[in-house]
């Protein structure tokens, strides 16, 4: 993703600072006016991660999660949603509503939400289970190669399966898919701490 970002424009721009690290411990450089934040928060140890966050805000700074609906309609996550808990890499399957969890342990405070889409999304399945791949429960350095082997060749049969059916419109070698997208900003509470 880094590697990406590097070649896109705007990547030498005075403001855009590239850090790689675990967020819990990179070295920062504030104050921020934004912060974004994806799915990846999730696995993050968010009793670390917001208070520095928190710390490296602006005064009028925000923190924005973007979230990602991938899904597809009831029937086609009734197909997938077996095979995405038979290999996750992470053993003790929970839905979790991110947002929820961090405003009940009052991390996180929210100021406002927008929702886009759905947006007409064409992977091919090589790509779908690359994007599945990125999220940490079907990470290959969590899976290993044998059994992320398995998950693709599992979940490449059930979407081909889908297409099949019609449950999932297929062109050419392309998936028809939509996604929908929420942004929602806000700020975890305390900050300004002396730099």
């Amino acid at each position: 993703m880094i590697e990406t970002g590097r070649h896109l424009p705007g990547r030498t721009a005075s403001n855009v600072r590239w850090c790689i690290g675990a967020v819990e411990d990179v070295p920062l450089d504030p104050p921020y006016a934004l912060v974004t934040a994806g799915e990846s928060l999730h696995w993050m140890n968010w009793e670390v991660v917001l208070p520095r966050l928190a710390d490296a805000l602006s005064p009028h700074g925000f923190v924005a999660i973007v979230g990602r609906d991938w899904e597809g309609p009831p029937g086609v996550r009734a197909h997938i949603r077996p095979v995405l808990m038979r290999h996750s890499a992470v053993r003790v399957w929970q839905d979790v509503d991110l947002l929820s969890e961090l405003q009940s342990r009052k991390l996180f405070t929210v100021l406002g939400s927008r929702r886009f889409g759905p947006a007409l999304w064409e992977p091919t399945v090589e790509q779908y289970l690359e994007c599945r791949h990125s999220q940490r429960s079907f990470a290959r350095s969590a899976m290993g190669e044998t059994a992320a082997r398995a998950f693709d060749a599992e979940l490449r049969q059930v979407l081909t399966e889908l297409c099949v059916s019609g449950a999932i419109q297929c062109l050419s070698d392309t998936l028809q898919l939509s996604v929908e997208t929420t942004v929602t900003w806000g700020r975890p509470p305390g900050g300004q701490k002396t730099r």
